[in-house]
């Protein structure tokens, strides 16, 4: 059976199954079933919703870590996921995430933000909030911070699975409404470039803008996972974004 060894770069013992770009969980992790999003389930965001598409857009596991590890994760209030994304594409539309927006903070004026990381492939962080798009351009080991107030979609721009993890706070519900009710998002990203939605009035010139280490945020050379382990109050930005206005303008700026 064909396989990617994804240990080094996530630290954690898992594989990708190249035949059904699903995950393999090795010794002591919490095995996780994978929420599938069909092509049912994605046809009102795409740019060609009647192409014929394959079934399986991609796999989220949520909730994937040691089981020696649970407790630490849990006192800190975070969840570690992984997402895969298979290489394909719809009407020359690149495969892509549905996208969503996350809400505030109770009784703050800062919304939810989240930290995502490449464990395999090339990704494209979509991130919009109506005044900005902008674009990350994000290879292996790479991180990159979905900034608060900003929609995000990813999209694999490439020929090869798109295996990613994340960081986020799970006391909330991810708001899909916005892009759905828009039919996707600012842009599509194809073949061809990136190509505006005409269901928005307004769509902002693409930025694109670089993955960034952060040691404020514990973004380093090590994988997501490990430096938490490490360094878990470095993370509580995810938690607690209102405190932390200073260090996200600096992330800005970076």
């Amino acid at each position: 059976m064909a396989s990617i060894d994804l240990k080094k770069a996530s630290g954690l013992p898992l594989k990708l199954d190249l035949e059904t770009n699903k995950l393999i969980f090795g010794k002591g992790l919490k095995e996780v079933e994978a929420d599938i999003r069909t092509r049912e389930k994605m046809a009102s965001v795409l740019k060609n919703p009647n192409v014929e598409a394959p079934h399986d857009f991609y796999y989220m596991y949520r909730d994937v870590h040691l089981n020696s590890d649970e407790k630490i994760i849990r006192a800190n209030d975070l969840r570690y996921d992984i997402t895969i994304l298979p290489p394909f594409s719809v009407g020359g539309e690149f495969n892509k995430t549905f996208g969503h927006f996350h809400p505030k903070v109770a009784d703050t004026d800062t919304w939810y933000p989240e930290v995502y990381e490449v464990l395999h492939g090339h990704a494209h962080y979509l991130l919009q909030n109506g005044e900005e798009f902008l674009v990350y351009d994000a290879r292996q080991g790479d991180k990159c911070v979905m900034l608060p107030g900003f929609g995000h979609i990813t999209v694999n721009p490439s020929s090869t699975p798109l295996v990613m993890a994340n960081w986020v706070y799970p006391g909330f519900n991810s708001d899909y409404g916005p892009i759905e009710r828009m039919h996707g998002g600012q842009y599509y990203e194809t073949h061809h470039g990136f190509v505006q939605n005409h269901h928005y009035a307004d769509r902002p010139h693409v930025k694109l803008i670089s993955a960034k280490e952060f040691a404020q945020f514990g973004l380093t050379q090590k994988p997501i996972y490990s430096q938490f382990l490490k360094t878990p109050k470095k993370f509580e930005w995810l938690v607690r974004p209102q405190d932390f206005g200073e260090e996200f303008l600096k992330y800005r700026k970076l």
